[in-house]
Parts: C-alpha cells; structure tokens; sequence
C-alpha cells in the first residue's frame, strides 16, 4: 500500500508526473494549466506558485489504475472500477479501527494567532465566476453528535480572508446533519480539514457510509492497516498524522454566506455556508498542498465516482427487489450525461404495455438514499439482446426499435435533488420514459444479425506464433 508520498514517488518514477518550475499565477492561470495535466491522465506538482509558500500537488487519482497502485495493485496489471468496488466491498467487512499516535509529522509545524495567514496557502481560483479560491482536496474531519464517531468526507471550502473560510455541505452528507445540530443548539462545533492524506482515506471519504460506520475504519481496512490520528492544537477531533496539512476550525454559524464553484457535470453550483474562524494550521516543514480541479475535469470526476458505487448498488438492489421481470440492469450516473442517474432494464416482454408499466412503477420506487425519480432522469427499457450495461448498444435500441410516438413519454414536475441544477424549485424538472423494446408483432422480422459460435472464439488462440 502506497501513501500519500509514496504515491507521488510511483508516478515520479513512472514518468507521470509534471513538475513545473515557471511561476503560475494562482488565479485562473494555474487551472488553465492544471486541465491541460489532468487531461493527459498525468499528475503535477507546481514549484513556485505566486504569493505561496507551498508547492501544489495533484493529478494522483486521475484514472482508476492509479486507485490500484495506491491499494497495492502491479503496474501494468488490469485495476478498472469493478476491481475498485469489490475492493471497497471487501474493505467494508473488514474495518480496521484507526489509532491515537502522541507525535506526528503533520505537527512539524504548528502556527496560530497572527501566524496564521490563508491568503499564503497556494490556493487556486478556478472558473471565472467562482466565489474566490477553493480547496477542493481537503477531508473534512468532524464527530458525530449522536455516536461519537468521527466522520471524513470531501467538501468544498473557499477562502475568505486572513483567518476564516466556508465549509459547504451538501443536502447529501453527514456534515450538514452535524450543521443543524449545533445550530439548532446555539453552539459553536468544531472542524478540521486535512490536506495530503492517505489515499485510502482519500478514497474513503468519497464513499457513502451509513451513519454508525466511520470513514477511518473503512480507509484503514482498504490500506490493511490502522490510519494514524493525532489530536489537534484547538479541539479534541483526531486527524492523520501523516498528512500533509490540517486546518483546524472552530463553525459558529453566526454568518452565512453564498459562495458559487464549477461542478462535477459542467455547471455551476451555489451553495450556503457557515463562516468558520482558522484557529490553528499544523503542517510538514516541506508541505504540499493538494488540489484537485474542480468541474467536468478526470481527478475530480474519477474520485467523485466512488460515490456513484454505493448509489448505483441501492439503485440497483431496490429496483431489483421491487419489481418481476428484470433479467439484466445497470444504472449510469456519469458527468458527461450530467448530474442525473440514468437505468437501463433489460426484460422478456410478454406484450407492448409491459415496458411502459414497469417504467412507471420503477419511478416510484424507493431508492435508499432517495426515491428513484429524484435522483433519475431516464429509464431504458430493451429486449434481452440488448446489452444494458453498453450505453451504444442501448442508444442502437433506442433509435432502431422505436416508431411509435408514445414509446417516449415525457414525465413533466418531478422533484429532483440539488444536483440537478437546472430543476425549478418546487416544479423539479421532467423525467424521461423510454420503451425501446421491439413491437411484439415484429419479434420475428427484428432479428439482430448474429454469427453462430462468435462468443466462444478467441482471437489470442489465433495470433499465436508457430513453434
């Protein structure tokens, strides 16, 4: 298992890795040359960016097979994101409990009071009409009010000033929920975001855990070993001792404030947060700061795609015990075709009414974390030939199998969840219903051409070379 510098070390060694010695501006300029990087697939590290005393770092998890090698896995040898969810999978039975660690390497420095100065942080500005600077990497670090638990996920925070910046989050995560606790109780709670982590525990942030399972458990048990934590300067959280950089926080939810950022599916978002106070930054002597581009980029997209896992497999696992008939399903939650899930069924219809039924009844159903139609934009009914788990081979369907008009049903008003940005307030947005199965009075004529044992052929066993 690789850490955090081991990681970088890897692709350094692999020739993935930019190091860019030009002075970057980190307003706009780092980013334009940050997409251009992540794009090629390769990781970055910028050594002199303007008003900073930190280099940045990124790009590290821009593909799944960089997830692989972080976890163990040979370069060279096949990882793809089936390899990387039954790694989670298997991590899930297997926790290991992190461990309480009196020095770190993260407490090489500590600065409070006047020394603490964010504007020095390499922090960049993305998009044009961002709010300001955002980090984007960090793993926010708070307890659960009601378990004690301490609990990782990734949020977005934008710098505000000298000594303060905002922590958003989403509807969807636990931290909103320990928002409304402290809030409602006119208490002030404490945060912690660290920069430079694990990828483990980079990993395991992104994941949705129900609320009795910590983060650091699951990280320890994708890396095999305990996350070591250290306590901070100004609480009592716990944080990675080996990270590169801890914020420590203190929310008073006295203010809040608006603040916008480009998203994962090409769009912007605007959020409301709680102003924090900085009370206190721990670091390495020779830090990095990691940042992740934000938006429709590859490292952001690849690591937001864990998410997806958990929410595909409640998608499929409600679908599945709520309705008869399904012989094959998938459920595509991508940010090329934006922030909605879109589900592909595959059945053996018995007449020309059952897609649509089933369709109708699978917009009903519950979901886990959200009933199906809030968080779906589409569902595909096709014919068992058709490969739902190939978005080309249901897209051939959908155009070759469809003459009559009432195979595509728009659903108008659904209500949708935040991400879907485009939704009208309480109106939602529409929902889309698709038969694309084959008429049953053209089952006979429809025939795909097939050729007659094409699936046991293998093409290696006639490449090989004479002896």
């Amino acid at each position: 298992m690789l850490d955090f510098r081991g990681l970088i070390r890897l692709l350094e060694q692999r020739g993935e890795l930019y190091r860019i010695s030009r002075p970057v501006d980190p307003e706009f300029e780092i980013a334009a040359v940050m997409e251009q990087i992540d794009h090629q697939r390769r990781a970055f590290l910028f050594e002199n960016v303007i008003g900073a005393r930190f280099p940045v770092i990124g790009g590290l998890l821009n593909r799944i097979e960089c997830f692989g090698w972080a976890l163990g896995s040979t370069p060279g040898e096949p990882f793809d994101a089936n390899d990387l969810d039954a790694r989670f999978e298997a991590a899930k039975q297997n926790l290991i409990a992190p461990r309480e660690v009196p020095t770190a390497p993260v407490k090489e420095v500590v600065r409070r009071g006047e020394q603490i100065d964010l504007p020095d942080l390499p922090v960049p500005t993305f998009f044009e009409l961002d709010s300001g600077p955002f980090i984007t990497a960090a793993c926010g670090i708070s307890r659960n009010p009601d378990t004690g638990l301490l609990n990782v996920g990734v949020y977005r925070s934008v710098i505000l000033g000298r000594n303060t910046l905002a922590v958003n989050a989403s509807s969807l995560s636990d931290l909103r929920k320990f928002y409304k606790h402290a809030e409602q109780r006119g208490e002030s709670m404490p945060l912690a975001l660290a920069i430079g982590v694990e990828p483990a525990l980079q990993m395991a942030a992104a994941c949705k855990l129900p609320p009795d399972q910590s983060e650091l458990d699951l990280a320890g048990g994708l890396q095999g070993k305990p996350v070591d934590l250290v306590k901070c300067e100004t609480s009592d959280l716990l944080v990675p001792a080996n990270a590169e950089m801890i914020i420590e926080l203190k929310v008073s939810f006295t203010d809040n404030i608006d603040n916008n950022l480009g998203e994962f599916a090409g769009q912007y978002g605007l959020e409301r947060a709680p102003v924090a106070e900085v009370t206190a930054i721990t670091h390495r002597k020779d830090a990095m700061f990691y940042s992740i581009l934000a938006g429709r980029n590859p490292e952001h997209n690849t690591l937001g795609s864990i998410a997806t896992f958990s929410i595909r497999r409640a998608l499929i696992g409600a679908l599945r015990s709520q309705l008869t008939g399904i012989i094959d399903i998938d459920v595509f939650l991508e940010p090329r075709m934006g922030a909605m899930a879109h589900i592909v069924m595959s059945i053996r219809k018995q007449n020309d009414a059952e897609p649509m039924a089933l369709i109708e009844a699978a917009f009903k159903a519950a979901g886990g974390f959200f009933p199906v139609s809030r968080i779906t934009k589409r569902i595909i009914v096709v014919d068992e030939d058709v490969n739902v788990h190939d978005l080309g081979d249901v897209e051939w369907a959908m155009y070759t199998r469809t003459a009559r008009a009432d195979k595509y049903r728009v659903i108008p008003d659904v209500k949708s969840w935040e991400l879907e940005r485009c939704a009208k307030g309480d109106r939602g947005s529409l929902r889309l219903a698709i038969d694309a199965t084959k008429d049953i009075e053209d089952r006979e004529d429809m025939v795909r051409p097939v050729i007659p044992g094409a699936r046991n052929v293998k093409l290696a066993d006639y490449l090989q070379k004479k002896p």
